[in-house]
Parts: C-alpha cells; structure tokens; sequence
C-alpha cells in the first residue's frame, strides 16, 4: 500500500506540469498565501516553514507556521535571507515522519540541504520542498534601512521584488541605493528541479506561476498551462548576465591571489570570531577543531611560540582556520554568501570560497547540490582514481 511519504518521495521523479496563480488586484503576497491555505486544507502539509514578516515589516525571517489562520504576511519571495535554511529544515525533517512539513527555500538551501542528506545530517522523509525561482537578495541592515525610509514596507517590497524579478538590474549597479548580495550577484543557480513544487514571479507580472507533479495539480483543483515565454527569457537573461559577472568576477581574484601572502593579505582583518563558520550550513561539524583547547593556548605557550617566531599574530593561526574551512567544504560549498553576510569585517569570503571552489568542482566533475544521487567524491574512492 502506498504511504503518503511514498507518494510525496514520487514527485520529485514524476513529470512536473505548469500552473498560472493568478492575483487578484496585483497583490503576489494575497495570491501566495491563498495557495498555501489550499496546501493545509487539503492535507498536502500540517506544517510550513516560510518567510514572514516581522518587526512591522522591515525584516522578513524564516517562521514555522501552524494552520491556515497564522498566514498572514508570508512572503515565500523574501528579499532578504537572514540565514541559509538548510540547517533548520534539516531540524524539522528529523522529527515525527507522520508531520508533513512544507518548506519554503531557495535553490541555494535545497542544494544545502542535499549536501547535508549526503552528509548524513538530513533526511527528506516527511518534507515537502517548495522551491522558488530566485532573483537574489540584499543584506538584512540595508533592507531594514531602505523599507523605514519608504514609510510603507510592504509597498517598497512590491516595488522591488517586481523590478528584480522583471530582470531589471538596476540594483546591482554601484551607486544603486541598495545592491544585491555579492554573492547573488554572480549566482546563475536561479531554481531548483528536485523542489516537489516550485513557485516564480520571474517575468509573470502580477501572476505567480506554479510547477509541480500533475496529480498534486489536480488535488488543488488547477489548471495546466505552458511556461510562459516572458518567464524563459527573463531566466535566460539572468542566466547569461550573472554567468559573465561571475567569470569576470573569479578572474579579478584569482589575478590577485598569487601567493599565500595575497591570502594573508585579504585575510588580514580575520579576528577569528567564527561567524563565517556558524552561518554556513555545510559547516556542520558537532565540536569543531578550532574551538578545542589546540587554539585556546594557555599563556606558557603562546609566550614561547613568541620566543622562537620573535612575533606572534594575536589571534593565532588565521590562515590555517581559513585554509582548513576551504579544504573541509570546498567539494560542497554551494555559493549561497551566508559567510561573507556574516563577517563583521566585510571580508569578500564568499568570492574566495566560491572562486576556490568553483576550480576544485571542476576538477571533480561534481555539482553540489544537484542530486541526492550523487556521491560525495571526497567521501567516495574510486579504484581509476
């Protein structure tokens, strides 16, 4: 007999169909939480972990909502993204199998999130992944700052989730009064095909438009229609400019990283205070080698490496916590920025990890996050090899 987990697990292999939402007097936000209030009233989810609105709107955070009466201002097309959700998807996903949970995240935490499955850390059992197609985000201080300043939050998250997701690029331009995330900016993994459902606005106007196993269509009562070709291009332009930013991009800083003392360099601002490892969601380790006793020396110790080296760098050892993050996650790191996002000093940690990463994925002839087929290759020996 088949289980709904089972019949769940089948969508993300079935052929997916294309559904139109459309709004009602332009409003996506009233558009999108009617179909999730479908998604409960159908029993397709108990739980749904998405983007709310908080602090009168100047902020969206990720909420796990109960029942169709807690909807109110979700917005699965958040601007901001305070946190990689991989992480919290991978707590809600290992608990009670009965619960179906659905959760809302973009095509940077799915791959995290299948990283983490791969890690052992995850598992999809009793998920249903609802993906979006993302235009990018801004930093969580100049989205506040921008939304108090407009007056109207909710109004100001129209106007520029609409303008970034008609493809429009004024906001990655650099006197534009708030700029994409570096690390959204040369990011071309907009969507994601193992999500069980997919929600875009990407050149849909007012409409938002829905993909998802033809089935699941027909439980919530909607119509099958064709990809628009507006949404096609607007993915295609995107694809295409953002590849060439971030080509260009990698090639500037590969042309300054000569040497280790050009690491240094860049590094050199590091207080080693962890947050690039805390906030990145394939960092997973339980007790992390950094935070052992090994580089919490007593004073006897760091007094004598000052003896033999004639000067000590206070904190120690910056270029080996940074040099073992990359060997450690290299293979796996997906790009989402959430270490640079978080680095009180602005150091670009998201272009070094994903420039070093990017040649080491090559190598490997591995994408992470594609697939939970996929094995590992650094946890994988391979005889030919």
């Amino acid at each position: 007999m088949e289980t709904e987990n089972n019949k769940l697990a089948t969508w993300r292999i079935d052929m997916k169909v294309y559904s139109i939402l459309k709004s009602q007097n332009g409003d996506i936000f009233e558009t999108v939480k009617a179909f999730f209030a479908r998604l409960f009233e159908e029993g397709i989810i108990d739980y749904l972990l998405v983007p709310q609105r908080i602090s009168n709107g100047k902020t969206l955070t990720q909420t796990l909502i109960k029942g169709v009466d807690n909807l109110e201002g979700v917005n699965p097309f958040s601007p901001v993204m305070a946190i990689n959700s991989a992480k919290l998807v991978a707590q809600v996903g290992s608990v009670n199998k009965d619960k179906k949970v659905g959760v809302v995240i973009r095509a940077c935490e799915i791959r995290a999130l299948i990283e983490l499955v791969k890690l052992g850390q995850a598992n999809l059992d009793n998920l249903v992944i609802i993906g979006i197609d993302c235009a990018g985000t801004f930093e969580i201080e100049q989205w506040a700052k921008l939304v108090e300043e407009s007056g109207d939050p909710v109004a100001k998250e129209t106007e520029v989730l609409k303008d970034i997701y008609a493809g429009k690029t004024d906001y990655q331009e650099e006197d534009a009064p708030i700029r994409l995330r570096s690390s959204c900016q040369i990011c071309n993994y907009f969507t994601h095909d193992k999500a069980d459902i997919t929600l875009s606005i990407l050149g849909m106007e007012d409409d938002v438009l829905v993909t998802l196993e033809q089935e699941l269509a027909e439980k919530l009562g909607l119509e099958t229609a064709d990809e628009p070709m507006s949404h096609k291009d607007v993915l295609e332009d995107m694809k295409n400019s953002r590849t060439y930013k971030r080509e260009s991009t990698f090639d500037e800083f590969r042309d300054k990283m000569q040497s280790m003392n050009d690491m240094a360099d860049i590094l050199a601002t590091c207080t080693r205070c962890y947050a690039c490892q805390t906030a990145c969601p394939i960092c997973y380790c339980r007790v992390c080698f950094f935070r052992t006793e090994t580089f919490s020396p007593e004073s006897d110790r760091l007094l004598r490496w000052a003896d033999k080296e004639g000067s000590l760098r206070m904190p120690t050892e910056i270029l080996l916590y940074h040099l073992t993050r990359l060997n450690h996650i290299a293979a796996s790191c997906i790009g989402c920025g959430m270490c640079e996002s978080y680095c009180a000093r602005g150091i670009p940690l998201s272009t070094l990890f994903q420039a070093v990463g990017d040649e080491v994925q090559k190598k490997l002839e591995y994408v992470p996050g594609r697939s939970v087929d996929e094995e590992l290759p650094v946890a994988t020996f391979k005889r030919e090899e």
